[in-house]
């Protein structure tokens, strides 16, 4: 993966039209797919600014309170679920911290 579509996914996969963030808000689950996409180009990012002293503005918007985008108490989802979506909110913040960190 490139770092440019790595990028792509990023922008599309937080703040973009396809959102994960959006579809959790609108009831509509985890997409696998779409999660492990982010989570790979996340990684690759990683790689590209681990020892740069600067990233993309975008790129660090995309992470501006991320977390509270995951905890919802609408009850949408079962419990199951709400661990695995806390599950991939810290995987995601873990990898934001190392991106940023």
């Amino acid at each position: 993966m490139k770092v440019e579509e790595a990028l792509a996914i990023v922008y599309e996969f937080t703040i973009g039209d396809n959102s994960i963030l959006r579809e959790l808000r609108g009831g509509k689950g985890l997409n696998q797919q779409s999660y492990k996409l982010l989570i790979e180009a996340m990684k690759k990012l990683i790689e590209e600014y681990k020892d740069k002293s600067e990233v993309p503005k975008k790129l660090a918007l995309c992470f501006v309170d991320i977390n509270n985008y995951f905890y919802f108490n609408e009850g949408k989802y079962t419990e199951e679920e709400e661990r695995e979506l806390e599950d991939a909110v810290h995987e995601i913040s873990y990898l934001a911290e190392e991106l940023f960190g």
